[in-house]
């Protein structure tokens, strides 16, 4: 799956690569094997300049309700498989995110 992933990542604009990549960063720290939708929706709401972020504080009264995400995003990582084998090794893109991608 991580050709697939490679030529989807490549006809990304440069800010989507980046927030790809630390979304693969995310999902190897948390030792999941996999980066999904999930890894991206978090990394990208992290991001204090992205527009996620920009999106969620804009479109709801409270900056709580944004906060409240995250923690939801956090909650649903935390329940992703951890994988046991070597921490250095690249977590692969899900079929999930590459369907994302295409559309």
């Amino acid at each position: 799956m991580r050709s697939g992933g490679c030529s989807v990542q490549q006809a990304l604009t440069p800010e989507a690569t980046t927030m790809v990549k630390q979304a693969m960063a995310l999902a190897r720290r948390r030792g999941h094997a996999q980066v999904t939708p999930l890894h991206v929706a978090s990394t990208m709401l992290s991001s204090s300049t992205g527009l996620f972020r920009t999106a969620c504080l804009q479109s709801h009264t409270h900056p709580l309700q944004c906060r409240a995400l995250e923690l939801c995003l956090n909650v649903s990582l935390n329940r992703l498989p951890t994988s046991t084998g070597s921490p250095l090794l690249v977590p692969c893109i899900s079929n999930a995110l590459v369907a994302a991608f295409k559309r």
